[in-house]
């Protein structure tokens, strides 16, 4: 689903002045609720896409808005071919409805582009939409959209790809391997825990050196976690992350076993204190990560590469309706 190195549309871009933007998006916000027109697209594969896309269309449609286009994709590898395509013809509110994965697939051709985006949190973990304060519940959703404001929030970038949440190295991406798609519809964040169990058991430390500016950390890693929002799987992990920051946060879990690796995530779970020696956390708007054995990476939960890889933020590159609690921050 994903196509990384898109030419232009990976290209980062640094954002115009603030009030160039300021000036854009009342502009932008204005035309949205003068026109109160939008194209619907939401993947049905995601876990709640086939179930919703009609109750978000009838939504939209009751609060008077004219949907002159609506898509209920069943190949998600299509969406990123239809996103293109909407952006092309100037659509100024696209409506996404799916996942962290459907979100990451798309976002490279809404970057820097005068459009917003009305996300639909349709999918298992919905961790991008709950770092904005976007209500996972449909109707919530669409009130967002309705009646919100457009804000700008900062995207991800690694190798040349761009991406919406967060980016894994270590156990994330090997469950991400087992392909546990078909759980995650049936059974949500359980379906999860349950590709999680084998990948635990055989789980190997590896190598991490990680290196941003002129310092470099070297540890023993089980997992790795590059966040630009602080939710991962539906799990608030990395507090100080934010789509606001202009900067990622590098969580690594330190330890030799997987008896360590799930200490650690039951004290993430339970929202208790991680003790300094098993954790390494670093803040950074540009660096890059070795790992000997070389690891897979995943991205928003589709393994997309290995190691070394180079990570940076892509700042203020996404246009996105949110509700007026967090537009107030901007």
């Amino acid at each position: 689903m994903r196509h990384p190195g898109r030419g232009d549309a990976a290209r980062i871009i640094e954002p115009p002045p603030r009030e160039v933007r300021a000036a854009e998006k009342v502009e932008l916000l204005a035309e949205i609720r003068r026109a109160k027109k939008a194209v619907l697209v939401v993947n049905t594969k995601s876990r709640k896409g086939q179930e919703l896309y009609a109750t978000a269309k009838r939504l939209l449609e009751e609060r008077g808005y004219d949907l002159t286009t609506s898509y209920p994709v069943r190949d998600p590898s299509r969406l990123p071919e239809i996103v293109e395509g909407l952006v092309a013809r100037g659509e100024p509110l696209v409506i996404i409805g799916g996942g962290d994965g459907t979100i990451s697939s798309i976002v490279d051709f809404l970057a820097y582009r005068n459009v917003a985006l009305g996300l639909l949190p349709l999918g298992t973990a919905n961790s991008f939409a709950r770092g904005l304060n976007i209500p996972i519940e449909v109707a919530g959703a669409v009130d967002v959209i309705v009646a919100g404001k457009v804000a700008d929030v900062d995207l991800g970038q690694l190798n040349g790809d761009l991406w919406a949440n967060s980016a894994s190295i270590g156990i994330s991406a090997a469950i991400g391997r087992a392909r546990p798609n078909r759980l995650k519809r049936l059974l949500g964040r359980v379906g999860y825990v349950i590709a999680a169990a084998p990948a635990f058991l055989h789980h190997k430390p590896f190598l991490c050196r990680l290196t941003h500016g002129d310092r470099t950390v070297e540890v023993e890693a089980l997992d790795v976690l590059i966040s630009n929002g602080p939710f991962h799987g539906g799990v608030l992990v990395a507090e100080g992350a934010d789509v606001e920051s202009r900067e990622l946060v590098v969580r690594v879990i330190k330890g030799r076993s997987p008896l360590s690796l799930a200490s650690a995530w039951l004290r993430i779970m339970l929202r208790r204190k991680e003790p300094p020696e098993s954790l390494e956390v670093v803040r950074a708007r540009e660096l890059s990560i070795e790992a000997v054995p070389a690891q897979y990476v995943s991205i928003d939960g589709e393994v997309v590469t290995r190691t070394p890889i180079t990570a940076r933020i892509a700042p203020e590159a996404l246009r996105v309706m949110v509700g007026m609690d967090f537009a107030e921050r901007s």
